[in-house]
């Protein structure tokens, strides 16, 4: 008989080793470094609320057959704190013979004395689960982002993860992208090369204490957002800024040459590939701005282009500067307070990147 229970440190030799089946589509053995993390992550991290667990699905012979991750974020709604949970890896194994695995995991998840249940990398199957379940959409948080900064290498990027013999072919492409870029500069889809930054404003490279004044800074203008204050944004800064599959990080402060702070953004980038936008911080008013120094310097530091997750004010700001959307997976929320969710669903959040699931070292932290 099929059981769904907490997961425990027991488990941890099991699911990893699904993880890698399932998600990383490897029939090796888990790497220590992946394992550790998964004990570390969801059993003993330093901001996990004990009385909201992952949870395991078990065969009639105690075998794991499912997962689904889950970590805690302490959020605020106006001056009311809430306990939010966020619904990672959801997986199970031998789906023809046990298909309702998964459902049975997300319900219980959905079941959890959390506030607010959510999830950032929901696809079009658990999304159904979600909404057949009540749960609802998060449309403006919901779209991948898209900006070519060099045509020939990002097409070369994108072919090159499919194909890696490829890879030789990069000095070919450097070179069309240099005949491509001459004398184009503007936002018109032949001309991709970033604008010089106007008069008065400054990026630079920012500390991690700065960006972190900057994010409470922004986020406290917004009903729904995470509660940064107890060493909880240090955490999770400390932990995404490692994410050495997607590249380098740069943290940047964009300002007025009187110091006054605008925006700024988190980003892991590697000459001639695509770069991993994890947060883009802005003032209101200023996100257009923002974005537009955030292409120029990917574009100074040789990217091929930029990717990231779509915001509601990033949406309007994309109209006049050439991004392109797809959909890959929802933000989606359940709650049995239309209170809680009623900001989420308006767009009035921080929610995803730092806020969400994306910052953690299962996202490009090179651990398999």
């Amino acid at each position: 008989m099929s059981l769904v229970r907490p997961f425990g440190a027991a488990d941890v030799e099991q699911v990893t080793a699904l993880y890698g089946r399932t998600l990383l589509h490897r029939t090796s053995a888990p790497s220590p470094a992946l394992t550790d993390y998964f004990r570390s992550f969801y059993l003993d991290g330093p901001f996990r609320d004990p009385e909201i667990n992952s949870l395991v699905h078990t065969d009639g012979d105690g075998r794991v057959t499912g997962f689904v991750g889950v970590h805690t974020v302490p959020y605020r709604i106006g001056d009311r704190p809430v306990r939010a949970a966020f619904c990672g890896a959801l997986m199970s194994r031998e789906e023809e013979r046990d298909p309702m695995a998964g459902a049975r995991l997300l319900k219980a998840f959905l079941a959890g004395p959390q506030d607010v249940s959510m999830s950032e990398t929901a696809i079009a199957v658990t999304q159904a689960m979600w909404t057949r379940l009540r749960g609802s959409v998060i449309a403006g948080h919901s779209l991948d982002w898209f900006r070519v900064l060099q045509p020939a290498g990002f097409a070369h990027a994108l072919a090159n993860r499919k194909l890696p013999a490829l890879r030789h072919l990069a000095p070919l492409t450097r070179f069309t992208d240099r005949l491509l870029g001459r004398g184009r500069k503007g936002s018109t889809l032949a001309a991709l090369v970033p604008e010089p930054a106007p008069a008065g404003l400054v990026t630079a490279e920012a500390g991690m204490d700065e960006f972190a004044a900057l994010m409470r800074r922004a986020s406290d203008a917004v009903t729904a957002r995470p509660d940064w204050e107890n060493g909880y944004l240090d955490h999770v800064l400390s932990t995404a800024r490692s994410k050495p599959a997607y590249g380098e990080p740069v943290i940047a402060i964009v300002r007025t040459r009187s110091g006054e702070a605008l925006g700024g953004f988190l980003y892991h980038v590697r000459p001639g590939e695509i770069g991993r936008v994890l947060q883009i911080v802005t003032m209101p008013g200023h996100g257009g701005t923002i974005l537009d120094r955030l292409f120029a310097d990917a574009y100074e530091r040789g990217a091929a282009g930029l990717r990231g997750r779509s915001q509601p004010w990033l949406i309007q700001a994309s109209t006049s500067r050439q991004m392109v959307f797809a959909t890959n997976a929802a933000s989606v929320i359940h709650t049995k307070d239309p209170t809680i969710s009623a900001p989420f669903l308006a767009g009035d959040c921080v929610l995803n990147g730092l806020a969400g699931e994306s910052w953690n070292r299962l996202f490009g932290g090179g651990l398999r």
